[in-house]
Formats: C-alpha cells, structure tokens, sequence
C-alpha cells in the first residue's frame, strides 16, 4: 500500500513539474512572440520616415562632355520605365544624348541591344533592371570596343565586365513589408509571396520577405509561385493565381507581396472581383496607380524606390567611368509608405522633398 501510495505521489509530482515545465516554455514562446511583433513594430515606424538627407559621393569629377549615352530598359511595359525616364532626365541635365531603348522583358533583345548600342557609337550605355549573367555576350562585346557599362536598379554583382553596379536596397525593402505585415497582423500574418527570381534584384526583394517573416512563429509564407514577368503583368494569369491562392487558403490568405509596382494593380482587381478586399497587397516601387490604391484601402504597404533618384546616380557613375574614375557607392535611400502617408497625385517618389537633383548638379559643376 506505501509503494502505490509512493508511486501515485511520484506520478502526481512529475506532473506538477511536466506542467510548471509547459507553462515556462508556453510563457517563453509567447515572450519570443510578442518580442518579435513589438520589434517589427519599432521598425516599421522607423522604416516610414521620409528620406530627407544626402548619404551620396560628396566630390565628382567634372561632367564629361558630348557623350551620346544608350540607357536599355528591361521592359517599358513595366516599372523599369521609371527608372530609364530617370536616367534620361538626369543624361539631359549633364548635357549628354540619351537614347531609351525597351529590352522587352527578352535576355536576346537585351544582348542585341547592346551590341547595336556599341554599334551606332554609345560612349557609354546604362542598363535598367538587365539579369548580368545572362548578358555576358553583349557586356563583352561592349568591353571590347571600350564602352563602358553601368548596371542600374540592380544587385551588387562586382562583374568584371561593368563598369559598375547602382543597386536598389533589395533586401531592406523586402524585410520593411515584412515587418509591416507582422506589426498589421500582430504576428498572426497569412502571406502569399509572388516571385520573379529571372531578375536577381526582384529575388532578394522577396527573400527579405521571407526571411524577415519567419521570425515571427505566428505568421505562416502559404505559397510563393516563381512567374515571369510576362506572366506577372499579364491580368488572366495573375486572376488565375489570386483564384487558386484564394481556394487553396481561404481565410488564412491576409496578405499579397508582388515583386515590383506593375503587378498591384492586377492583383487588387482580381482580389475584389472574389469578394476578397480583406486581402491587402504590399509591394514596392510606388508608382501612381499603387498610390491611389493605397489611398483606397487595397494596397496596405508600398516599399518606396526612389527611381529617378537612382537614375541620376547611375548617370554619376557613367560620368566617373568616362573620368577614368574608380566608381562609389551611390547609397540612395528606401522608405515605407502606408495608410495616411499615401499621398499626392504621382508617384510615391515626388513627395520626397529632398533635393537630389541639386546636389549631383552642383557636384558635376553644372550648377553653383
């Protein structure tokens, strides 16, 4: 009777202690938890103060004169149109010839343009958004014939055959929607992630979306479908693809990341043509439509890229590479715009009030 009495008392014990031991890690767990939604909290905040300071190269050679400069755009069809408008503007301003010239979204079409850029006598070429592994034909033929190439709204990739690399902040813009969804959620995020990995920038947008969300226990990445640009801004496919996330996910569908701005849109006309405006997109860029969207309620975040400020950057970095200069970092800054900051009636970059353009003018001795 003493030894069952024992045993039960043993039993009833290890119990107590296998429960206290429960509740610690189910306390720690939700600390962890609540540290992380608190923490992306905090970074959200921080992440949507507009830029309003110069991080860039604070001396320049002198603009270089007369150059005749063909700046290749992924494709005019989307976002990257910006980007070569940008560069052209700033090509104008340093007193260059700018040509814009539409790759169309096709690796051969954008080797092709390079060597006939080189062929119609570029003295230099700027290339918007163009995958560098896959235009290594057309960046040697530029190379042979010494004409240098910048590789604008791009990774770093310190490729040999450029001059130089002008990157977006990639990685920052992805882990800032990120945040801003687990913060919205309170850590309770359902996020479908749409990818264009052919475009090494684009991918680490959306790793840093990934990434950053798998901090958090709570959230949960549903799918995240690798697409071509084709197929991204194309509306009957990307209603395809709401449509299917919708079904497969239900009401654990909260959030859509899109890899660039083009694809906004799209997704939030497919959204709400299922009854679904519960769903919000994120995405990046923020261009005009994006803003008006975001005004409306469908678009919750936008990762701002700040394009034409990037434009007249890689245009700096030509100008140092016609100086026989060591290219620099040109550091242009991201911003989170939501809710009541979307504002104005262009693009989400025009609100910035920081003058860029000045500074590079006065560096390039174009302007007192």
């Amino acid at each position: 009777m003493k030894g069952r009495l024992g045993a039960i008392f043993q039993l009833s014990q290890g119990l107590i202690v296998g429960a206290a031991t429960l509740l610690v890690a189910g306390a720690s767990h939700a600390d962890t938890a609540t540290g992380v939604v608190e923490a992306a909290k905090a970074a959200t905040v921080q992440a949507s103060a507009t830029p309003n300071a110069w991080d860039g190269p604070t001396t320049s050679p002198p603009a270089a004169k007369g150059k005749k400069v063909t700046i290749i755009s992924c494709l005019q069809a989307s976002d990257c149109s910006i980007d070569a408008a940008g560069t052209a503007e700033a090509a104008k301003a340093i007193g260059w010839e700018p040509t814009i010239v539409d790759g169309k979204g096709d690796v051969a079409v954008y080797n092709a343009s390079i060597r006939t850029a080189v062929n119609n006598g570029a003295d230099g070429i700027i290339n918007i958004a163009l995958p560098v592994p896959l235009i290594h034909d057309g960046l040697r033929y530029a190379r042979d014939k010494n004409v240098p190439v910048v590789s604008s709204a791009n990774v770093i990739t310190n490729d040999p055959l450029l001059y130089a690399d002008n990157e977006h902040q990639w990685t920052r813009q992805g882990n800032m929607l990120a945040d801003w969804m687990i913060a919205k959620s309170d850590g309770t995020a359902g996020v479908v992630v749409l990818r264009d990995n052919e475009y090494p920038g684009i991918k680490l947008r959306e790793d840093g979306v990934v990434q950053e969300l798998a901090k958090c226990s709570g959230c949960k990445l549903l799918a995240d479908p690798n697409l071509s640009v084709m197929a991204l801004i194309n509306p009957t496919q990307i209603s395809q693809q709401v449509q299917s996330a919708n079904a497969r996910f239900g009401k654990n569908l909260n959030y859509i990341a899109t890899p660039y701005g083009s694809v906004d849109g799209l997704v939030a006309s497919a959204l709400k043509s299922i009854h679904r405006d519960d769903v919000k997109v994120v995405g990046y860029d923020g261009n005009k439509q994006q803003i008006l969207l975001c005004k409306q309620g469908s678009v919750g975040a936008i990762a701002v890229t700040l394009q034409t400020w990037v434009g007249w950057g890689a245009v700096d970095l030509l100008n140092r590479a016609f100086n026989a200069q060591k290219p620099v970092k040109e550091n242009v800054p991201t911003y989170l715009m939501t809710g009541a900051g979307c504002k104005g009636d262009g693009r989400a970059e025009q609100t910035v009030p920081f003058d860029f353009r000045t500074v590079y003018l006065k560096l390039w001795g174009v302007a007192k």
